[in-house]
């Protein structure tokens, strides 16, 4: 089976000054992806997101369609009811677009009781080394939410160290749901895979030995259609 490339509208977050990120989707669909991710920086975004039927009937047809929760959905929350809040919106969105997976940064996962109030697949991704969260504290989280997958963010992990997206394939492989993909250049996180060093195409070999889907998640600047369809083309390559 083909590997799925999916591709996160937080790669273009910049492209649309719209609070509602259904303007993205416009953007993505002459990409030949398999899925997208449905990227919510913040509860506002959340919140304004209203779905075209048009783009809803786009979605339900992918592979494979991810959401993104607020970063800090539990941080930046005025209640515990605030939090339910968000997440029953999540969970709506999920039901409509038939979604496979809820990405929650580990430094923002509610209680465990509160996630099993839903039944959406959750996942956790390794973070930036400045956030300190390291493979022993996710061997923790992992024990207290036993049902939790990790989405590892190659960018993310090279932060860390070279060996760091092996260390983690090799801790946690069972657990893996996705792969957020991008690269690392000149101590920048989620940059163009077109310009990384041969150290960093070192650091994620064992991926290539994986099968979960790769989520393209750049933060691409320019707003060129031509850029963004030979950007994920690119990609596409390295995984014939």
């Amino acid at each position: 089976m083909p590997r799925i490339i999916s591709f996160a509208l937080g790669n273009i977050w910049r492209w649309e000054k719209s609070k509602n990120r259904d303007d993205l989707i416009k953007y993505a669909k002459n990409l030949g992806v398999d899925g997208i991710e449905l990227t919510f920086s913040c509860r506002e975004e959340l919140l304004a997101f209203k779905l075209s039927p048009v783009n809803e009937k786009f979605l339900k047809n992918l592979d494979y369609v991810t959401i993104h929760a607020p970063f800090g959905l539990i941080e930046k929350a005025d209640s515990e009811q605030e939090v339910v809040k968000q997440l029953e919106v999540i969970a709506k969105i999920y039901q409509q677009v038939g979604a496979k997976n809820v990405v929650i940064h580990p430094d923002n996962l509610p209680e465990k009781k509160i996630l099993d109030m839903f039944n959406f697949k959750v996942s956790t991704e390794n973070l930036r080394k400045k956030k300190n969260i390291t493979i022993a504290d996710f061997g923790k989280i992992f024990e207290k939410y036993p049902k939790i997958g990790l989405c590892l963010d190659v960018s993310h992990a090279y932060s860390w160290s070279k060996q760091e997206t092996a260390n983690l394939i090799k801790a946690f492989g069972d657990r893996i749901t996705q792969f957020h993909f991008s690269g690392s250049y000149r101590n920048k996180d989620h940059q163009s895979m077109r310009k990384v060093s041969p150290n960093f195409l070192s650091s994620i070999k064992l991926l290539f030995k994986t099968k979960a889907p790769i989520v393209i998640e750049e933060d691409i600047k320019i707003k060129s259609e031509r850029y963004l369809q030979d950007e994920v083309e690119f990609i596409k390559k390295m995984f014939m």
